[in-house]
């Protein structure tokens, strides 16, 4: 079972296994949740902005969709966000 070590200001390394196995990054934001009993949860932190430009991207790659298209696209939904929302009717 692979062991960390907490350095000074409480910083703790992952195993280069892991990182690798998981292609954890530096920087990469976890959760830790605190189980009791001196034992922790740590879990990645998936950002919405995220998971959602993921989605973006795979429903631009399935369908083609060009960059001109796609700022059209954006165009579009702000002027009628806009209209929904900021324009007294």
């Amino acid at each position: 079972m692979p062991t960390v070590q907490m350095r000074g200001k409480g910083t703790i390394t992952f195993p280069a296994k892991l990182r690798s196995k998981y292609k954890l990054q530096e920087g990469e934001v976890f959760t830790i949740i605190d189980l009791g009993g001196g034992s922790f949860l740590l879990k990645p932190k998936v950002l919405d902005v995220d998971v959602l430009s993921r989605r973006i991207a795979k429903r631009i790659k399935e369908d083609n969709i060009s960059l001109d298209e796609l700022l059209q696209a954006l165009d579009d939904e702000r002027k009628t966000y806009y209209q929904d929302n900021y324009v007294r009717k």
